[in-house]
Order: structure tokens, then sequence, then C-alpha cells
């Protein structure tokens, strides 16, 4: 079962805007993902996305914040969001954010969003899914 934890709460500022400069300069960098996300119409369903950046990830180096950004249309119900890793996902209470509770795993941890729409049935207008932006901040180890 995968466990949930709370997210430290930052809001995201210029490091979203440029998000490799200044981390390049001390070892790491930041791998940018961007993805659309579905309209959700079922509530109770887990929506999952799947954010494509184990293959950007260098040898060797390991998360040290990750930054994120989404957008929904309106809807009568509001979405539960998550940050996932195949073990353990991190609660996402706002739109826009960032966390370092994955701090220390792989940069090439499979990641991927998960929105579940609280209650049961058929919504009778769906939520519209939009795009989201995560940026994947890493640290080369110690070589």
């Amino acid at each position: 079962m995968i466990s949930v934890r709370p997210a430290s709460w930052l809001v995201i500022t210029a490091a979203l805007a440029l998000p490799s400069v200044w981390a390049e300069a001390g070892g790491g960098g930041a791998i940018p993902v961007q993805v659309n996300l579905p309209d959700m119409a079922q509530k109770g369903w887990e929506y999952r996305v799947a954010l494509a950046n184990a293959e950007n990830a260098p040898v060797g180096s390991r998360l040290t914040e990750l930054s994120w950004r989404y957008e929904l249309g309106p809807g009568e119900v509001l979405p539960e969001a998550s940050l996932c890793t195949p073990l353990e996902c991190v609660a996402l209470n706002m739109a826009r954010g960032s966390t370092d509770a994955l701090a220390g795993l792989p940069a090439s941890t499979p990641l991927s969003l998960h929105f579940v729409l609280p209650g049961k049935g058929m919504l009778k207008h769906p939520v519209r899914g939009g795009a989201a932006q995560v940026f994947v901040n890493y640290r080369l180890q110690d070589q």
C-alpha cells in the first residue's frame, strides 16, 4: 500500500522560471516535466499521469526538491491531488508549491501525479483537465 505524507509548503518563485540556472553551479540541476491532465468525471476513481523524468536524470543523482503547478477547469468537486513514487505519495494541498519530502531518492525514481474526486458516482459536468508542470530538482552525488 502506498503511504501518503503531507508536503512542506513553499510558494514557487523565480526558481520555476529559471529551474536549472542556479542548481547547475552547485553540481545539480532540474528536469522540467510538462504533462496534460485528463478530464475527470468519476468520483472515487484514481486518475494517474506518469511523469517522464527517469531517462533525463544523470546517473547517481539524488532528488532534492520537487516543485509543481497544475491547472484544472472549474468543476462541482475539486480532486485530491498527490505526487507519487511507486512506494509513497505526497499530498498536494495546493495547485502549486514545492516539497523536499522525497529528497534523497534517486532522481531516476518514477514519478506520477494522482487525482481522486471524493465520493462515489459520476459528475454531471466533468472537471476539465489542464496542464501540469513539475520540476525535479537534483544534486549529483559526490565522486
